[in-house]
């Protein structure tokens, strides 16, 4: 299954509550204000270190958040494309808001 979460941890909380749901084989995309996750120095950030699922964030929301270069290494950035990709991919797609 894929998840996309696309409000930070500080506006609600979706990406807690979708921790609780992941399984061998979800891949989780931050989109929109959720990519702050990913900065290292964010509190929220080992939540999602170590959960041993593939997770991405949506280039273009990094750009317009001015995030490039601070963003954790281990996570993917991905494009349109690869956001297109990723639900190419997974039959079943969660939104946590």
């Amino acid at each position: 299954m894929l998840h996309t979460v696309t409000r930070s941890p500080f506006q609600s909380h979706s990406l807690a509550q979708c921790l609780q749901f992941i399984c061998a084989g979800d891949e989780i995309l931050l989109l929109e204000d959720a990519v702050i996750v990913a900065l290292s120095e964010n509190i929220y950030f080992d939540l999602i270190k170590n959960i041993g699922v593939k997770i991405y964030l949506l280039e273009a929301d990094i750009i317009a958040r001015g995030l490039q270069d601070k963003c954790d290494k281990d996570l993917d950035v991905i494009d349109y494309k690869g956001f297109v990709l990723l639900t190419e991919r997974h039959d079943k797609h969660m939104k946590w808001a």
